[in-house]
Parts: structure tokens; sequence; C-alpha cells
């Protein structure tokens, strides 16, 4: 009896992943839940486990190989056996061949006898030079023995990049582009505004005002459950927590991080939970468990001086909300007079086809009156 080692679904939009390194040779012994492989998605890399005790009897997609989602990579078996039936391993592409070290730890560590391994296609010295100068290897065409990829290769190379003064965006950027032109074209985006008196919640409260919000949408998703979920194929698909995802910027880009059931947390774990996913995030270290499954986002520039934006929803959900800066305004007092206020603006965007205007109204009333009362939110707690 065999088992499947199947490229896992690691998110809505996921539709194959890269195997990065086998950790694990043909023929070794593996327990259920060890890591024997890792793989790549655009934006994270995941540990996979074995499925049972037993054997590692075939690997299926060497290092570097692109698999869809649920096809094998490898597969389990009981101690001693063996298979005479399985194909050739999946190789990388020509664009997409592993790395010298990749390449030499495939060989040694985890490709059957019979399997010809792909020889690397730069010399590890004019590898490190391309990294050095921000050169990507799949577009320079090898002078060497073989087509091999030389150091006067790399530099020519960026040479004419650097005339071309063209830079090829990163794979996550790629993944963010297509992403978002995705959800642009397919969704109705409507965007409604409104302001939120903070004074009270920015002078009682010490956690962040951005735990505050992430509170006052989580306990608001509750009491308007057709915002907090996703919009499939098969209808909308209500989620049963508030499971908030906060957009935060990385050197290469955008990440969502997932603060989960978000409405059961008090701002003080709130805090310190967005907290240390914001810090992991910016140091690469997110947990890729820790980046999907979002059914709300919140995305903020106040940071950055902006006072109000749309941002654009992440599909499958249906709404997110933007976050402009805290701004100090003069209001009428109810005696009359002058009082200043601190002033917060918020965007609310919805899918029309998941809801409508009035719908999202209320929500964002909603919203906004949870951060003008944060007695409501149990500040204390």
């Amino acid at each position: 009896m065999s088992w499947k080692i199947g490229m896992p679904n690691l998110g809505h939009t996921m539709e194959e992943g890269t195997v990065s390194q086998w950790l694990k040779r043909v023929g070794d012994t593996v327990s259920k839940g060890e890591c024997i492989a890792v793989v790549e998605t655009d934006k994270a890399s995941f540990d996979i486990e074995a499925p049972a005790d037993g054997t590692l009897i075939a690997i299926l997609a060497l290092a570097g190989a692109v698999v869809p989602v649920g096809d094998a990579i490898g597969l389990v078996g009981e101690a001693g056996e063996t298979t005479e039936t399985v194909p050739p391993p999946a190789v990388p592409a020509a664009h997409e061949q592993p790395s010298a070290a990749a390449t030499t730890a495939t060989a040694t560590a985890a490709t059957p006898p019979a399997v010809r391994v792909l020889r690397a296609r730069i010399s590890p010295v004019a590898r490190a030079l391309a990294e050095e100068l921000g050169v990507d290897v799949d577009a320079i065409e090898g002078s060497g023995d073989d087509g091999m990829i030389t150091r006067d290769d790399v530099r020519a190379h960026a040479a004419a990049a650097s005339a071309d003064k063209v830079q090829a965006p990163s794979p996550m950027r790629r993944a963010i582009a297509e992403a978002t032109a995705r959800s642009w074209q397919a969704i109705p985006h409507v965007p409604l505004q409104s302001h939120a008196d903070v004074t009270e919640l920015v002078g009682a409260q010490k956690v962040g005002l951005t735990a505050a919000i992430t509170r006052a949408c989580a306990l608001a998703l509750g009491e308007h459950g057709a915002f907090n979920g996703w919009l499939v194929e098969q209808g909308f698909r209500p989620s049963r927590t508030a499971d908030i995802g906060l957009v935060i910027s990385i050197p290469d880009g955008l990440v969502s991080a997932v603060v989960s059931a978000a409405e059961t947390k008090s701002m003080a774990v709130l805090a310190q939970e967005i907290a240390q996913m914001a810090e992991t995030a910016r140091t690469g270290r997110l947990d890729g468990a820790k980046m999907t499954g979002a059914s709300f986002s919140i995305s903020s520039l106040g940071r950055w001086g902006v006072d109000a934006f749309a941002p654009i929803i992440p599909a499958p959900q249906v709404a997110i909300l933007g976050v402009g800066r805290v701004v100090r305004v003069a209001r009428e007092a109810p005696d009359g007079g002058v009082r200043f206020a601190s002033e917060l603006t918020l965007t609310l965007v919805f899918d029309h086809r998941a809801n409508d205007g009035v719908a999202a109204a209320k929500l964002l009333a909603e919203i906004v009156s949870y951060l003008e009362q944060p007695v409501r939110m149990e500040l204390n707690q």
C-alpha cells in the first residue's frame, strides 16, 4: 500500500507550487508528520509532511519542478515496499532550472538512481555575482560550454539591463499584479466613505489604533455577516469567525497577515499579535498559515500621510476597509463654540455582486459607532 504526497492547496487563488527541496532520499524511512520536502508559492515556503509511517519509495517531481495543486510529488509506501510502475519525475522547465546547490542536493539526497538530474546552468561564482547585481539568471544566454552562464555573461546582461533602465518585476510583484488585475476586472467595486471621531479612543487606549480598528471591524462583522466571507462559484460562503487580513508592506510588495477569530480577542491581545505578525512579515519569516484565509481585510495608508483611499478587494473576499490618517479638525461644540477633534476617514469598498449599498452603509456606520464609543469594545479586557 502506498500514500500519495500531493501538492497542497495553500490559498483560494493557488493553482500550482514549486518543489523547492527534498529532505529525504528514496528508500529513507519516514514517520507520519515528519517534514520530508519544502514547496514554494509566490509568497512563502511551506513544509510538506509524510502522510504515513513507511518508506519514501518514489520522487515524482525534482527540486525546481512546478506542479499543479493536488498532483503527486512523491509516494510513501510500507517498509520494504518498492514500485516499478512509477513514472519518471517531473523536472523543471528551462526557465525554472534549480540552482547549483538545489541541483546537487537533489542529486545526492532525493533522486532515484535511474533519474538523470539536470546540470546547473550557472557556476556558483557567476550565481553569486548575479545575486549581487540583482540579475535574473533565467534571462541570460550562457556563452560557456553547453550553455553555462559565466561571470562575463552576468556582467554583460547587467550592463545591458542598466542601459535599458527596465527592471524586471519580482515573483511577488508579478503575483500581486496578476491578483489585482483579476480582482479589478471581475469585481464591481463600490466605495463608501465616512468619518469617525476617535478623540476618546486615541486618548483612552494605549494599544494602538490598528488593534482598535481590527476589533471594531470584527465586532461589526458579527452583526453584518454578509460581508464576512467569500464569493465563490456556488454563491456566498460565510465565515464562522471574523478572520481579519491586515495588509502589510514589505520590501518586495504586500502580504496579508491574518488575525483569526478577532472578535474573541481583547484589545491587548490583538495589539500584541498584530505587532508580532508585522515584524515577522517584514523579515520574511511569516508562517504561510498566517497569510491565507482572511474573510475581510483592512488596509491603512495613514502613516504615509494619506487622508483617504479606496483599496482593491482581494478576491474572493467581498469587502475591504481603507484607513486614512488621523487629523485634527475643528468642530462645532454643543455650546455653540468650537472644539478640536481627532478624526479618521474610513472607506469601505464592497463587491456589489454580493451586497447592496444600504447594507454596506450599515456596516460602515457600525464600525464608526464602535470607534466613537470605545467602551463598547471593552478596552479594559
